[in-house]
């Protein structure tokens, strides 16, 4: 058996909305290329893991943390490039994989957006920092960056190589690792969704967090992605929470999160216009904007 160019890693957990459209998504983009797609599903209580069996999908269902969750995936990949994605990722280009391989020239071990999404672009300090939901990997030269780590296994702590994907937001941490190996990345282009002429979204009471600009973009906190002009993929950004909350009887107290009616709402337009044909890509592929916290 032949092994696989692309080795594709999903992380999960109650994600039986996005799901079907991520791999239905990849299977589209991808036809022609030799894959192996794996998803890793936390313990999910919907029926994400029927949902990846079924389309036919490895399927790994193993409690774990997010730093966790992308080393075991990472460890089972064998082919020379590994792309990890979440769940609420959507690939929107054929070419996608050539535009991003074609990055992944000497020395170069990682493609992925900076960290500054969630609609406007409100995640400042993730400015120059790739984001979890989307690395493509140069394999080989990724695992370079493993370190011993001792993981207590029953009773006694076990050494394993592995990625410190422990750092602060995952992945904020990696350009300082892949410099340590004189490696280097590419940042991927972040574009907010187009905005409407009237509100698409009026909160009922002040919300924890919020902006009003949010109330006039048509995917809200969801963000395009691509490199050169061309848009490779789609996030959908926080749907978890709304997941959370659906599987809880009261928030966590001090927690502060954009409404969940807000994150609903614009999660439906846009799986509403995916599933009809009719997405809206961005217009404006400016990327002059700085983002902002909120």
């Amino acid at each position: 058996m032949t092994t696989p160019e692309l080795f594709i890693g999903i992380t999960s957990w109650n994600s039986e909305l996005f799901l079907p459209h991520c791999l239905e998504a990849l299977q589209a983009t991808t036809r022609g290329l030799s894959t192996r797609v794996c998803v890793l599903d936390n313990g999910s209580t919907d029926r994400s893991v029927a949902i990846a069996r079924e389309r036919d999908a490895e399927v790994v269902v193993r409690p774990c943390s997010q730093p966790d969750a992308l080393n075991a995936l990472l460890r089972r990949s064998r082919s020379p490039y590994t792309l990890l994605i979440h769940a609420d990722v959507i690939l929107l280009n054929p070419g996608w994989f050539p535009l991003c391989r074609a990055q992944l020239t000497d020395g170069v071990a990682l493609v992925s957006p900076q960290d500054i999404g969630c609609g406007p672009l409100t995640r400042p300090f993730g400015a120059g920092m790739p984001e979890s939901s989307f690395l493509l990997l140069h394999t080989q030269r990724f695992r370079r960056c493993r370190r011993l780590h001792w993981r207590r296994k029953g009773r006694w702590p076990r050494p394993r190589l592995e990625i410190d994907f422990h750092g602060p937001h995952i992945t904020h941490h990696l350009p300082k690792e892949l410099a340590r190996r004189q490696l280097t990345w590419v940042p991927m282009d972040v574009y907010v969704s187009n905005r409407a002429s009237e509100a698409l979204f009026t909160p009922s009471s002040p919300p924890a967090v919020w902006s009003d600009e949010l109330a006039y973009l048509r995917y809200g906190l969801g963000n395009f992605y691509g490199l050169d002009g061309t848009i490779t993929h789609y996030h959908n950004w926080y749907d978890r929470i709304a997941a959370r909350e659906k599987s809880e009887s009261a928030p966590a107290p001090g927690r502060k999160d954009f409404p969940v009616d807000f994150i609903r709402s614009y999660t439906q337009r846009l799986l509403d216009d995916y599933g009809a044909g009719r997405l809206e890509l961005p217009t404006d592929l400016s990327t002059t904007r700085s983002p902002r916290a909120l």
